[in-house]
């Protein structure tokens, strides 16, 4: 028989991890960074993706003068193999500090989402890519 002391502990631990995770949906959905590198490989934050998404990438340099990145969408697959569902080749955000590069997607299954940084220019493994502000958005209505 559990004691009611024991059963009172894990009442307290279950409802704090209810609200840990309440409180932290936004770090789920939408999301922003500034100042953020990446080189070929390097993997965004997750989200959940409600169907709809949108990446975008403004205000894009590269050290070497590639004019190009590609952006990879992943699903996180749990107990098996992440799936790549598109690559965007961003171009539009090299073009300035102002300037936005923006890949959509829909009809996703609702799930967790990253992007991978593809190739930079044409290719260039020691490369990385200055992007300004990333933004990921999962709301249509805008």
């Amino acid at each position: 028989m559990i004691s009611g002391r024991v059963r009172k502990a894990g009442f307290v631990a279950g409802a704090a991890a209810v609200l840990m995770f309440a409180t932290n949906t936004s770090a789920w959905a939408n999301w922003t960074a500034n100042n953020w590198v990446g080189n070929q490989g390097k993997m965004s934050q997750q989200w959940v993706d409600e169907s709809y998404n949108e990446i975008n990438f403004t205000g894009c340099s590269e050290v070497y003068g590639r004019k190009s990145v590609d952006v990879e969408l992943w699903q996180q697959i749990d107990w098996g193999k992440d799936k790549r569902h598109d690559t965007s080749k961003f171009t539009n955000c090299f073009k300035g500090s102002g300037s936005k590069s923006t890949a959509t997607q829909s009809g996703l299954p609702k799930d967790s989402y990253y992007f991978e940084i593809g190739n930079i220019g044409s290719g260039c493994v020691s490369c990385a890519v200055v992007v300004g502000k990333v933004n990921v958005d999962t709301t249509k209505a805008d």
